[in-house]
């Protein structure tokens, strides 16, 4: 049964969070005291469900999806490399951004509640007269959450050195006046927790087909990717190497590429491939998942409600960075290998190669089609507009797509490409083609004005035409966690689990350590079992030198985990933003013209890679340490 069912049933008992200031008291001040509450088998257990639930909401809706709600892990998509936000995040990512930035209070106290509630567990736990293997289980459960939340902490507001605060156990908000532990001994306190959670004999090996909890096969998963981040790589790669040992694989029961897609489904919840996962279900009282609403494309609903919001996108560096099929061989993409004029033409010309088509079988789809393909050709120069071709430009651009990493379609709606949304009634499940430009936003396939309806003489495997939220432009959509037509009962309370850390990004993560350590054939079979899995070629070339392999390594992680909320961390721990998502100066359309829905993004240092302590708290903890480089 999954840990979130009893959230609701915890929230009236769960023990005041002794948070360290206004920011982390998220408790109602009458609710059963750290003392008082945990007393018995019962409140450990309801206690330790509460916990897990503060992993829930990571990033602040407000700003990455329009809504006063919090988000999931796949927020984060919007700040890395992968992903692109059709809102401006709060002047996250230009010059306008602060340390007083909204998001850096919420990203702080995200991580300090789940923290503080641990440490409760831990120091209250023990006390409690019940079977001392299970003890030891749930504080070993809480330890490995603890670890998570520093890990998250120190990774953002930590590194270059600074650090932060450590607590590891409960304080009032009057204690809360520490300043920051250097980073390498956070790191060293995220370790021992993990330690102590591994040498806990009552943890299971895994969780495969279990509860969703913590297992010992997670906690190698994470001590690997701090070693990792601390450049300790014999260790991680030896951890890592555990997580297999724990019972951990790739899901790949059929070999083939269908089994990556089926991964994010929800009967695979607790394969052997997820690690760890924050748990959601299909409740009316709330406790899914919003990526529907927050990703899915503008008639992408479920059985109560339909609109898709995509407010993250894909970005387009991203999509391109999936290789095109050669025979036995693959070779990086590239438009001008499939549209000759490309590399010849300014970026808003390109425009007219994604014109959709006037006619089908040599008739007009409709006038009112005719009328806004022309608006888009007579706004462009005239020797532009004659590229377009009337019964040939979806074809053309198709062929870009034909023969590619069966991961682009899998986890992306590409141009042209169908999908299976719903009607606007929610009662039958319906197809779309992702085409621009389209009439209106909100056409769905039982409106009057879907082409469908328009024409009734259109073939049947025509589809009326489908758009992000903003359709003036067109852009690279998720496919990734996004329910197929009716798959799903409740939009806003989707019930895929999210997924912090699965047996693919271990094998990367080993990948990346075998480089590092110049292991360049070692690095090359950990990628090459990723690839395997859905029939790409991995080819000695990309593994020719450390260099040529670590920038490898890295891409087929953007490529294999795009939607899951992993690159930002990684982009961060490479310190690559400022070439992979700041370079692109804001959100691009599908032919690399600026999105009009965006602001600019724009570089403002090397102190971006360590996020600043928040001002609120630097109001009230003097002990803080303002970071470096931010002006407050």
């Amino acid at each position: 049964m999954k840990i979130i069912k009893y959230f609701i049933v915890i929230v009236a008992v769960l023990t005041s969070t002794a948070a360290c200031n206004e920011l982390l008291d998220q408790m109602p001040h009458d609710s059963i005291s750290g003392n008082s509450m945990w007393r018995t088998e019962a409140h450990a257990d309801q206690g330790v469900i509460g916990i897990y639930a503060a992993l829930k909401g990571p990033t602040q809706g407000i700003y990455v999806a329009s809504e006063d709600v919090p988000a999931g892990y796949y927020g984060f998509e919007a700040f890395g490399m992968t992903g692109q936000p059709r809102n401006a995040l709060n002047n996250l990512l230009n010059t306008a951004v602060n340390p007083g930035n909204a998001i850096f209070s919420f990203t702080w106290r995200w991580c300090y509640t789940g923290i503080h509630w641990a440490n409760n567990g831990i120091a209250y736990i023990p006390r409690i007269p019940m079977n001392e293997g299970k003890k030891a289980r749930l504080v070993a459960e809480c330890k490995v959450i603890r670890a998570f939340f520093y890990m998250r902490l120190n990774e953002l507001f930590g590194s270059g050195g600074l650090g932060v605060p450590v607590y590891l156990e409960p304080v009032s908000p009057a204690e809360c006046d520490r300043g920051q532990t250097p980073e390498a001994e956070v790191w060293a306190t995220i370790i021992q927790d993990l330690t102590d959670a591994i040498n806990t004999s009552e943890l299971p090996n895994n969780q495969i087909n279990g509860e969703g909890r913590i297992s010992k096969g997670a906690a190698y998963a994470f001590r690997g990717r701090a070693y990792l981040i601390t450049k300790d790589y014999d260790k991680a790669i030896a951890d890592f190497e555990k997580v297999g040992e724990c019972g951990y694989k790739l899901y790949n029961p059929t070999g083939n590429p269908s089994d990556y897609k089926q991964l994010f489904k929800e009967a695979q919840e607790r394969c052997e491939e997820m690690i760890f996962s924050v748990q959601n279900i299909d409740d009316p009282a709330g406790y899914g998942s919003r990526v529907s609403l927050h990703i899915g494309a503008h008639t992408v609903g479920a059985r109560d409600r339909p609109y898709g919001w995509s407010n993250i996108r894909v970005s387009k560096p991203a999509a391109e960075l999936y290789e095109v099929l050669d025979g036995n061989t693959v070779k990086q993409f590239n438009w001008n290998d499939f549209i000759p004029e490309w590399e010849s033409m300014d970026i808003e010309s390109r425009r007219v190669f994604f014109i959709r088509d006037q006619k089908v079988n040599g008739a007009d789809v409709h006038d009112q089609i005719t009328t806004i393909i022309s608006t888009q050709l007579d706004a462009l120069p005239a020797e532009v507009s004659t590229l377009y071709l009337p019964e040939g430009n979806e074809a053309r651009v198709k062929t870009a797509f034909a023969n590619r990493d069966p991961r682009l379609e899998i986890n992306t709606i590409t141009p042209y490409a169908n999908y299976l949304g719903t009607d606007m009634a929610c009662t039958e499940e319906s197809w779309y083609t992702l085409r621009f430009p389209v009439i209106g936003r909100s056409i769905f396939s039982d409106s009057p004005l879907a082409e469908i309806n328009l024409n009734p003489g259109l073939p049947e495997d025509y589809y009326t035409s489908g758009c992000a939220n903003e359709p003036r432009d067109m852009c690279y959509l998720y496919r990734k966690f996004v329910p197929e037509g009716l798959e799903h009962l409740r939009l806003l309370s989707n019930p895929i689990d999210e997924p912090l850390i699965r047996y693919a990004d271990v094998l990367l993560m080993w990948a990346e350590a075998l480089v590092e350590k110049n292991d360049i054939n070692g690095a090359m079979a950990k990628v090459k079992e990723v690839r395997d899995r859905v029939g790409i070629p991995t080819m000695a070339s990309s593994f020719a030198d450390q260099t040529t392999a670590r920038n490898y390594v890295r891409d087929e992680r953007r490529r294999e985990l795009l939607g899951e909320g992993v690159n930002f961390f990684d982009e961060m721990r490479w310190r690559t933003l400022k070439e992979t998502k700041f370079s692109e100066g804001r959100a691009h359309t599908m032919w690399g013209g600026m999105n009009i829905t965006n602001n600019l993004w724009q570089w403002i240092g090397d102190h971006w890679y360590t996020w600043p302590v928040p001002s609120a708290e630097i109001e009230m903890n003097p002990n803080l340490k303002r970071t470096p480089g931010w002006v407050y």
